[in-house]
């Protein structure tokens, strides 16, 4: 009886570790303010609440294949798309930190940018999305 009574508290233990820890995540993810950012740039401001349920239902659906001996087929095609967007969700996430922390406003002051600065930013995205493409092209998924 005591050992379900350990994995019973096991089992408590870590998942309200994976609630608090996802909820950092999504925290921050909401405090530095990328989906009201995104919406606001390409004009879908009323489409808000599905990119969160998206980003939401992407999360535990990751956790799910995390954590289960679920295991995608290994075909070129499915890695070149994860890896496109992997590699979007991390440029954006990196440029939205950026943007938080004044990082381009004083970068672009000190090289003294004063036209392009979109490209700039563009070109910081994808060169994540270069680095997430060759990262799991290269690797291949280890």
């Amino acid at each position: 009886m005591s050992d379900i009574l350990k994995n019973i508290f096991c089992a408590f233990c870590g998942l309200a570790s994976g609630a608090v820890v996802s909820g950092g995540v999504f925290s921050f993810i909401a405090m530095i303010g990328i989906v009201p950012r995104l919406a606001q740039r390409t004009n879908t401001i009323s489409r808000i609440p599905l990119y969160e349920d998206i980003i939401v239902i992407s999360g535990i659906i990751g956790t799910i294949i995390s954590f289960s001996n679920i295991s995608l087929p290994s075909h070129t095609l499915l890695a070149i798309t994860y890896a496109f967007f992997t590699g979007i969700f991390i440029g954006v996430l990196a440029v939205s930190l950026a943007e938080v922390l004044n990082v381009i406003p004083i970068f672009t002051r000190r090289f003294r940018i004063l036209q392009g600065i979109s490209f700039f930013i563009i070109s910081m995205a994808i060169g994540k999305m270069v680095g997430s493409f060759l990262n799991f092209i290269v690797i291949k998924f280890i």
